[in-house]
């Protein structure tokens, strides 16, 4: 299998049928990729509406709540495809997000690539192009999933474990760009990263895991809502 979509959802019951919709809309063959939803501990109807769907893609995995990186951890463990993207339930995987990146890795040394995205927020829509892998978000990236089995996931109680991880293999891992958008970012002040205290108490956390990586840290996006 290409690919699995993997979608880590704890309390989503909201706005998880439109990331659901979006992900069985790639442009690539129903048979080329799978949809792992992780529910993280739910206490609110977010089974239900996996349930509601009746793709066969689309597979669901109940789990005590462990965190973004644990449910991280799980989409990984149980997925089935060679590259592994993850889509924030409130958000959405653009269709051509499969294929673009199966194309990227074919080139095998490929570790991780990275692709642009559109931000959305109050209405308005703007196209990000990210100029460095800090500077993209969860949903632009996508991971070999054999690279990040040999690392053994990803560590660390942060809401950022896309960037633990790249912190961790920056002088070893081959990262590549992919200049179109993959997914639309929904952003929210009731999200994990609308909280400013949680995005400052996580980057606090890289800091202590990594003081090697300072310059690194530094170059990873404001989520400051204005």
């Amino acid at each position: 299998m290409q690919a699995s979509i993997i979608i880590r959802a704890y309390n989503a019951e909201e706005t998880l049928r439109r990331a659901l919709a979006s992900a069985l809309t790639q442009d690539t063959s129903k048979e080329s990729y799978e949809i792992v939803v992780v529910d993280d501990g739910s206490t609110d109807a977010t089974a239900s509406v996996v349930r509601s769907f009746t793709d066969e893609r689309i597979r669901l995995i109940q789990q005590e709540n462990r965190g973004l990186t644990g449910a991280s951890n799980t989409g990984v463990k149980e997925s089935r495809g060679d590259i592994v993207l993850f889509l924030d339930a409130d958000d959405e995987i653009l269709p051509a997000a499969i294929s673009l990146f199966t194309r990227t890795f074919k080139h095998k040394r490929i570790d991780c690539a990275y692709g642009n995205y559109f931000e959305e927020y109050e209405g308005s829509r703007k196209l990000e192009e990210p100029s460095d892998p800090f500077k993209a978000l969860n949903g632009a990236y996508a991971w070999r999933r054999s690279s990040l089995l040999r690392e053994q996931g990803f560590s660390g109680d942060t809401i950022f474990p896309e960037y633990e991880i790249l912190l961790r293999t920056w002088d070893r891992w081959q990262i590549m760009h992919v200049a179109e958008p993959v997914f639309i970012y929904s952003r929210s002040r009731e999200s994990l990263t609308g909280s400013t205290d949680r995005v400052a108490g996580s980057l606090q956390k890289l800091r202590d895991m990594y003081p090697d990586r300072i310059e690194e840290i530094r170059k990873i996006r404001s989520y400051a809502l204005e």
